[in-house]
């Protein structure tokens, strides 16, 4: 396999790129992850430390969006 190699323009930055073939095609290959869908099972009471008194914490967000 040949090496990459980079293109230059005349102030001497790097402007494009050469890619050997067999490096492109396995580029291509390459797939995206199944989505696997969240399990909030995994996750319950992670935040149990953090919040002191949850039933406050709730009185006031319901407070919050009181209208008056």
């Amino acid at each position: 396999m040949n090496d990459i190699q980079y293109v230059y323009d005349a102030a001497g930055h790097k402007r494009s790129v050469i890619i050997p073939v067999e490096l492109w095609e396995k580029t291509l290959q390459v797939q995206n992850p199944h989505h696997v869908p969240c399990n909030p099972q995994e996750y319950y009471g992670i935040y149990r430390d953090m919040i002191k008194d949850p039933g406050v914490t709730a009185r006031a967000l319901r407070n919050e969006w009181t209208r008056l």
